[in-house]
């Protein structure tokens, strides 16, 4: 049996182990937001087994594998190799969040804060062990002609400073396939054309 997650913009996602993500969450989020609990049920949740599934699409984005739908522009879907109903209904849906647009964990690799996916992050990272975590691009989602039109026509400059700030990170993994398709897009964002999200 297989579940079929939908990924945003499977083109614009970047990965990297945990240990190196762990930088952008080292303390427990509700712990920083004042020790109340964003979700009452976060520790009844099987993070080791959301982790495994969130890493599995992180692969297959790296192997080009997922479909496209010709209704739809924004998400691919990619079928992992695992019965649904041995994950619940809340742990679908954290994994399904990961990968949705409006709530994927995101950053990029350049920036100093996460843009989203804090509490997500903390309670998966112990559990990736040596796989890696994929992350949506903030900066590709604006690569776009309405986001374009308000940056102005200076707005490839900000990806060639994108690219720039990339190549100074020492820990940044160029040669994994995911990362390949992630600095691809920047590039042909930094030339002035919107790269493709499918």
């Amino acid at each position: 049996m297989t579940i079929s997650i939908p990924v945003a913009t499977p083109r614009f996602w970047w990965r990297a182990p945990a240990s190196q993500l762990r930088a952008w969450v080292s303390s427990d989020p509700d712990v920083d937001d004042g020790g109340r609990s964003r979700w009452d049920d976060r520790d009844q949740q099987r993070w080791i087994l959301i982790a495994e599934v969130v890493a599995d699409v992180g692969d297959a984005l790296a192997n080009g594998g997922w479909e496209t739908d010709d209704e739809n522009d924004l998400y691919g879907f990619v079928n992992i190799d695992r019965d649904s109903s041995s994950l619940t209904a809340t742990e679908l849906k954290i994994i399904s969040s990961w990968f949705r647009h409006a709530e994927a964990v995101r950053v990029d690799p350049w920036f100093d804060s996460l843009t989203n996916g804090r509490h997500r992050l903390w309670a998966t990272l112990p559990h990736f062990a040596e796989r890696q975590v994929p992350i949506c691009s903030d900066a590709l989602s604006y690569a776009n002609p309405s986001d374009a039109e308000v940056l102005s026509a200076t707005w490839p400059s900000l990806y060639v400073t994108d690219l720039e700030q990339l190549a100074a990170l020492e820990w940044f993994d160029d040669t994994d396939p995911l990362n390949r398709a992630f600095v691809s897009s920047v590039r042909t964002a930094a030339t002035g054309v919107f790269p493709p999200k499918l």
